[in-house]
């Protein structure tokens, strides 16, 4: 292996290890915004919940006798 082969692997070595944490920031970033964009999308697709039914009327509201 030749001596400048040796030192250009090295460098991008060195490069690799001193920018790894800043890449990890910014795709560990990327993924929460993905989810944050996707729950919100699926909540705007989401059907409006259905009205609940009314509640029986009670013997003292003059319901069924």
């Amino acid at each position: 292996m030749n001596y400048d082969v040796v030192s250009l692997v090295l460098a991008f070595a060195a490069v690799a290890r001193s920018y790894a944490p800043d890449v990890w920031f910014l795709v560990r970033r990327l993924l929460g915004a993905g989810v944050r964009v996707g729950a919100l999308a699926l909540s705007e697709q989401q059907p409006p919940p259905a009205p609940t039914p009314p509640a029986p009327a009670s013997w003292t509201e003059g319901g069924h006798r």
